[in-house]
């Protein structure tokens, strides 16, 4: 099993927040732990320099990297498209984060499950680990 994360379960680990280092120490016992390469400039995006110098290597030791292929771009552009049409507006990294999760046949750990809509999509919500 492998389990995707989202941002913003790496953002609460890298705040130190208690439930996010729980629940990563968790799934990384019996699982591998592994990250699209956009979670990476979304993080990078709100990080100085000196703090992506040292958050960086730490990342990287933690999670595998999973590369954007066309696949995953194709993917995600059909969900942009499917749900517009439905009149719901889904964001470019959601829909590329999720098709990195459902085409690798990865579970999606997120706290922000309302922007994953998918039904085909294996979540884990974070916030199951907050009330454990």
């Amino acid at each position: 099993m492998t389990y995707l994360l989202d941002t913003d379960v790496l953002n609460d680990l890298f705040q130190h927040k208690e439930p996010a280092k729980i629940l990563i120490a968790r799934l990384s016992e019996h699982a591998l732990l592994a990250i699209s390469t956009l979670t990476i400039t979304e993080l990078r995006s709100g990080w100085t320099g000196e703090q992506a110098d040292f958050l960086l290597p730490r990342l990287y030791a933690l999670c595998s990297i999973v590369p954007i292929t066309k696949e995953i771009a194709e993917q995600a552009g059909i969900w942009r498209q499917e749900y517009k049409s439905k009149g719901q507006q889904l964001g470019t990294p959601d829909t590329v984060i999720a098709a990195t999760a459902y085409l690798y046949d990865h579970s999606l750990v997120t706290n922000n499950a309302k922007d994953y809509p998918m039904p085909e999509l294996k979540l884990y919500k974070h916030t199951q680990e907050k009330a454990a």
